[in-house]
């Protein structure tokens, strides 16, 4: 399983590298629970790309299992009216299919994209990207479909291991926004899913998840060799 994860990682790891630090304005700040939206445009689009952080007292496994419980999306994730597995493509990875609300006279969106979750086994560190793929199931009159979305997930551990949370997405939202609208999704949806989020972790079947393929925290260090890689060493060397 840890093989299998580094190969995604390795893949992967292009969102995190392109997810540059450049051109960021803030946007709105949350002091008490230390949450900040960022925006900046994007050459050639009429909607910004936008940007939340937050520090949360949570284990990297609970974030990871709200995540990946896609039937529970529509109580967090702003507007979401629904969100629907379209296809299973291995561990963590899936084409999903949801769609969101919009306020009147309005359209509401729908997309299909592509989600897959994956940590680094040296950092820890959790990625879940996310890649519009809107010509994979036909369109549907009743929406619009949204032609390009791409971003994505961060979890990664301070060093009082608390967990840093950056969400980080650009869409471009298909037919016209009204310029009002446009300026306000790009900082409500990271806010209110955000702060929707920690609201959840507080439910016990995320605050007490598990699942084999996370790790929580980093191997302890003893004269520079994991605590863990010592141990299968002695074990190797009795089984012998």
């Amino acid at each position: 399983m840890r093989y299998l994860l580094t190969a995604f990682f390795t893949f992967f790891f292009a969102f995190s590298a392109q997810a540059d630090s450049s051109g960021w304005e803030l946007e709105k700040e949350d002091d008490d629970i230390g949450l900040k939206i960022y925006t900046r445009s994007v050459e050639g689009s009429n909607l910004k790309e936008f940007k939340g952080e937050m520090n949360v007292n949570a284990r990297l496994t609970s974030l990871a299992m709200l995540l990946l419980d896609n039937k529970a999306a529509p109580e967090w994730m702003h507007n979401c009216e629904k969100f629907e597995v379209v296809e299973n493509l291995g561990v963590n990875n899936s084409i999903f299919y949801l769609i969101n609300s919009a306020p009147w006279p309005v359209s509401d969106r729908d997309a299909v994209f592509q989600s897959a979750l994956v940590q680094d086994p040296e950092t820890l560190t959790i990625t879940a990207t996310v890649e519009s793929m809107p010509d994979r199931l036909p369109l549907d009159d009743d929406y619009i479909r949204i032609p390009t979305m791409k971003g994505g997930w961060t979890f990664s551990l301070n060093e009082d291991n608390s967990v840093k949370v950056v969400y980080q997405v650009h869409a471009e939202p298909g037919g016209s926004l009204p310029s009002w609208l446009a300026n306000a999704v790009v900082v409500d949806t990271p806010y209110h899913t955000m702060n929707n989020m920690l609201k959840m972790l507080k439910k016990d079947k995320y605050a007490h998840a598990a699942a084999e393929f996370i790790q929580d925290e980093k191997p302890a260090q003893v004269d520079g060799v994991s605590v863990e890689s010592t141990t299968s060493d002695e074990t190797a060397a009795e089984a012998q």
